[in-house]
């Protein structure tokens, strides 16, 4: 059972905040001081971090991901009535951790290299290592709140925090677990990191109008999507809320390539299918997809072809959207914020729009929700997510 929500991004630092802007279309994007002066200068940005209420003072020392993760760990757990629970504390060796992210500690890392290129080894301190090893990040989530239970952090591309949620939902339902806090979180809007993905040719330029940017190459955002995930038996015994149910996960690797991947999609459809079969569901139950839609070309075109070659004619009734176009490319954190709004859309009987779709592409021709938000009673939602080196993810949620 997902019985709490914890999104941090460019909308919002709670699960209202998110989907009221998530259902208006707006879009996160705007110019960054930080990058003035590079070839892309727009981002989807989380603002006045370092002032939130729910980082303390030693916290604020931590890498920029790792304050993001701390967040919305906070925002999930309250959300779930289980933060200052006695008895939830008390079984601190059944809950755990499992977090995802592509760049792990960006901002810290890069600094450190910087004062070693200055300075040499004195330009070094000995909180560097603790604090950009990837594994930091689960391990202060886990420090913060009391989690003795399993702790992971996962890096597979664009897919980690989709691959995260997919192994704590394992170890919930095979009884390793009472409660798991699983997603993902992202730092990447730094210079270094936007500067080598640029160099990759994969970003937007569209640096005159970020709020409009459409379709030609990746908006980054940063930020974190958190949830936790709870045996059904635990949280019915404290009559805990329920959004949504998490009913299926499969996963694969195309093989083929470290950044492309194959036009006809077929990596990302035996995902698709495996966590269809795991949720015992027929393809014809799904009736929203949050897509992965990053706004490139080849990406867009696979993700389309997957969708249709996994459900045939029924490809025409499903209702897809990306809600990238409002959050910019959260890289390992946006599996995390895509499930969220998975959750939120069984809740709430709307499904968000894909905004800025002005010019549809021939290739790319199923229910994009263009623009506007749309009333929709869905039953189940999937979360699909796709990365480099091949990850393939899909996520699939049913209404509680």
């Amino acid at each position: 059972m997902v019985t709490g929500l914890g999104p941090l991004c460019s909308l919002g630092d709670s699960a209202e905040a998110l989907w009221s802007s998530l259902i208006a279309g707006r879009s996160g994007v705007t110019a960054l001081a930080r990058l003035a002066g590079l070839p892309v200068t727009i981002g989807a940005e989380v603002a006045h971090l370092e002032q939130h209420a729910a980082l303390g003072a030693r916290e604020r020392r931590f890498d920029r991901s790792t304050q993001l993760a701390l967040i919305a760990a906070h925002t999930a757990l309250s959300d779930a009535g289980l933060l200052n629970d006695v008895r939830f504390s008390q079984q601190a060796e059944r809950a755990g951790a499992i977090l995802g992210t592509s760049r792990g500690a960006t901002e810290q890392l890069e600094a450190a290299i910087a004062r070693f290129s200055e300075r040499g080894w004195p330009g070094l301190g000995p909180h560097v290592s603790p604090f950009t090893t990837t594994g930091s990040l689960s391990a202060a989530v886990a420090r913060r709140f009391g989690l003795r239970g399993p702790n992971l952090t996962v890096s597979a591309a664009c897919s980690s925090a989709t691959q995260a949620l997919g192994a704590a939902f394992d170890i919930v339902r095979h009884g390793r677990a009472n409660v798991m806090l699983a997603g993902g979180a992202e730092a990447c809007l730094t210079p270094f990191c936007v500067g080598i993905l640029d160099a990759a040719g994969i970003l937007s330029h569209r640096n005159e109008a970020p709020a409009a940017a459409s379709r030609d190459g990746i908006v980054l955002g940063e930020g974190a999507g958190l949830l936790v995930l709870e045996a059904e038996e635990h949280a019915r015994h404290r009559a805990a809320r329920v959004y949504a149910e998490v009913a299926g996960f499969g996963a694969s690797c195309d093989a083929f390539s470290l950044t492309g991947m194959p036009d006809n999609g077929e990596g990302l459809a035996r995902a698709i299918s495996e966590a269809l079969s795991d949720a015992e569901l027929a393809s014809e139950a799904v009736d929203y997809v949050n897509a992965h839609g990053t706004g490139t070309r080849l990406g867009d075109r696979a993700e389309t072809a997957a969708l249709r070659s996994c459900f045939g004619s029924h490809t025409s009734n499903l209702a897809v959207s990306s809600t990238k176009s409002m959050t910019g490319h959260l890289l390992g954190a946006a599996g995390g914020i895509e499930a969220i709004a998975c959750a939120l859309v069984l809740r709430h009987g709307v499904v968000p729009p894909t905004i800025n779709l002005e010019h549809a592409d021939p290739q790319c021709d199923l229910d994009y929700v263009p623009r506007q938000a749309r009333v929709l009673a869905a039953r189940v939602a999937l979360s699909t997510s796709m990365g480099f080196g091949g990850n393939n993810a899909c996520l699939v949620l049913r209404g509680a």
